[in-house]
């Protein structure tokens, strides 16, 4: 999912605050664009494939193309939050021009039934976006995007959260990422890192494969290599600079790390 999200466009095509009556029925009509579904109250049935009971502080993600059924409760009528929208992937073909490619499906749960305290985020988060958004408001626009951007964060971050196995060594992962990814530029040692949280270097290596199938030293790795072509492209730091401010030992270890990951020495890709 991060990779689809990497470069991210958004257009946002409606956002509805939906009061329906007892009894209320209808189908889902813009099907071709991706959708999500806030419950804020009641509780009603969704058919796509199959038969799902709906209730308050469910949240839906509907892929373009996917028909879908709904219908409330003739005692507990539905308010939703409808949020329509186009999502695009973005690639920079030249320094002046911007290519664009519409995403069809997004990895995301189709419902994501999140605990009370992160259901409560999302209510508001909801809100925010009925209240906030003004078709053809620049500002509006702008600040709704923003928040469409915290949505999708979120529901990344609640579903990795929902998956099994996702106790003391996750928080242990995240932790030992989110070091790797704010101290990439010091020269980190996994053993002192793995002494740190009080946990073997093979454990170490294990929660890495688990949830990102990579090694903590080839995402450290990864990490410098991001920063170091940024670096590279936007500043005019020297090779030396470069290797010392993203954590390489040296010029030449900077070197053949960069030419490991981008099949080109540093040198070439600043030169193009």
């Amino acid at each position: 999912m991060e990779e689809t999200l990497q470069d991210l466009a958004i257009q946002i095509d409606w956002i509805h605050d939906k009061h329906t009556l007892p009894d209320w029925k209808d189908n889902r009509h813009n099907i071709d664009v991706h959708s999500f579904y806030w419950i804020h109250e009641g509780k009603g049935t969704f058919w796509t494939e199959k038969e799902i009971s709906v209730e308050a502080g469910t949240l839906f993600y509907l892929q373009p193309g996917l028909p879908m059924e709904m219908e409330s409760d003739p005692h507990y009528p539905l308010r939703i939050t409808m949020v329509l929208v186009s999502l695009f992937s973005t690639l920079k073909t030249t320094p002046d021009q911007l290519g664009l490619s519409l995403l069809g499906l997004l990895p995301l749960p189709f419902m994501l039934k999140p605990g009370e305290e992160l259901a409560d985020q999302y209510e508001v988060l909801f809100k925010k976006l009925t209240r906030i958004w003004v078709p053809g408001q620049f500002a509006s626009d702008l600040m709704t995007k923003a928040l469409l951007y915290e949505l999708l964060y979120k529901m990344l971050q609640t579903n990795e959260s929902a998956k099994s196995d996702r106790g003391l060594g996750y928080d242990l992962f995240l932790q030992v990422k989110d070091e790797l990814e704010r101290n990439y530029g010091e020269p980190l040692r996994f053993l002192e890192l793995a002494e740190r949280y009080k946990i073997s270097t093979s454990y170490l290596r294990s929660l890495f494969q688990q949830y990102l199938h990579m090694s903590p030293k080839a995402y450290l790795s990864e990490i410098r290599h991001e920063h170091a072509k940024k670096q590279l492209l936007y500043t005019s730091l020297n090779m030396k600079e470069i290797a010392q401010s993203c954590g390489y030992s040296d010029e030449f270890h900077f070197s053949k790390s960069f030419k490991q990951h981008s099949g080109v020495p540093p040198t070439a890709l600043r030169r193009s």
